[in-house]
């Protein structure tokens, strides 16, 4: 057994025409175009063009806020927003707003609503 391997013999001239990418005949009219569209839509083929993707508005929603709680208020803060039929986020604002009107903070009161205008 040699160690050598076989040449891949590269220096011939090689024929590659047989590789070149062939050309079709592209619908001349609109109609054309439609009909072959609605033909491939009936057989079940899908469109190769790239779909238009809709873009979600910006959330406001963009700080993380991580608290240590006792046991049973995550459920407990859960639950209320369940039965608010509210998100999370919704039942920290309007518990923060109830604790900023309830204490009479003014300023505070000034700076919550400047935030989430």
């Amino acid at each position: 057994m040699g160690r050598e391997r076989a040449g891949l013999n590269l220096n011939e001239d090689l024929d590659l025409t047989g590789f070149a990418p062939k050309t079709r005949p592209r619908p001349e009219s609109e109609e054309e175009n439609r009909a072959i569209k609605q033909a491939a839509e009936q057989s079940g083929f899908t469109s190769r063009e790239p779909r238009v993707r809709r873009r979600k508005p910006a959330s406001p929603y963009k700080i993380q806020l991580n608290l240590k709680v006792r046991d049973g208020i995550k459920e407990l803060f859960q639950d209320v927003g369940e039965r608010l039929r509210v998100h999370d986020k919704t039942v920290f604002e309007r518990a923060l707003l109830a604790l900023i009107e309830k204490e009479g903070q003014g300023d505070l009161l000034l700076r919550y609503r400047d935030i989430v205008k």
